[in-house]
């Protein structure tokens, strides 16, 4: 999160739509709720592609069950059929 925040927070505007990919797993350091509060409220949509059913989110070094509030959506994708689910809801929603 800090990463993107220091390389590339210039190209966030209400037009952007940012993805993330992943299961949310911090190792545990600081997830930095900050940014991603940061990135919903500056990007047109905050979307999570995360691979984990949100009975496994708050687990060992889970962080997800913080990040789902900070996103405008949380699709669990594991293969290739709920990916294309995820990404015709996304569409849908426009």
């Amino acid at each position: 999160m800090q990463t993107f925040h220091h390389d590339f927070w210039d190209a966030v505007d209400g037009k952007t739509s940012v993805l993330f990919i992943g299961d949310g797993r911090n190792n545990y350091n600081d997830p930095r709720l900050d940014i991603a509060e940061l990135m919903k409220r500056g990007a047109r949509r905050v979307l999570w592609f995360c691979p984990e059913p949100d009975y496994q989110w708050g687990t060992g070094d889970s962080d997800m069950h913080r990040y789902a509030p900070l996103a405008h959506g949380v699709f669990l994708v594991r293969n290739l059929r709920e990916l294309g689910a995820a990404v015709d809801n996304v569409l849908a929603d426009g």
